[in-house]
């Protein structure tokens, strides 16, 4: 399992759509939406598709970001040995 925690800052008046954006991306879940502040609270985990390290730098990439900061970061090896590993 690889989880990690971002607080995504938008450029004013674009919250909506690179809420929008970003949901649209593998593994990647916004949780909470603030118009007021323009922020974005998200979690972002690995899937079979890509890292979440991956999608963390494509956050930064997507048109309307002004940041992506990483708040959270969890690892723990896969210990089931019926799951293939990522």
């Amino acid at each position: 399992m690889n989880i990690c925690g971002v607080l995504v800052t938008c450029e004013p008046g674009k919250t909506q759509e690179v809420s929008e954006a970003i949901t649209a991306l593998p593994g990647v879940e916004v949780h909470i939406t603030n118009e007021d502040t323009r922020q974005l609270v998200v979690t972002v985990e690995d899937t079979e598709e890509t890292f979440a390290d991956q999608q963390v730098m494509e956050l930064h990439r997507t048109p309307g970001v002004v940041s992506a900061g990483l708040t959270y970061h969890q690892f723990e090896p896969n210990t089931d040995p019926d799951l293939k590993a990522a």
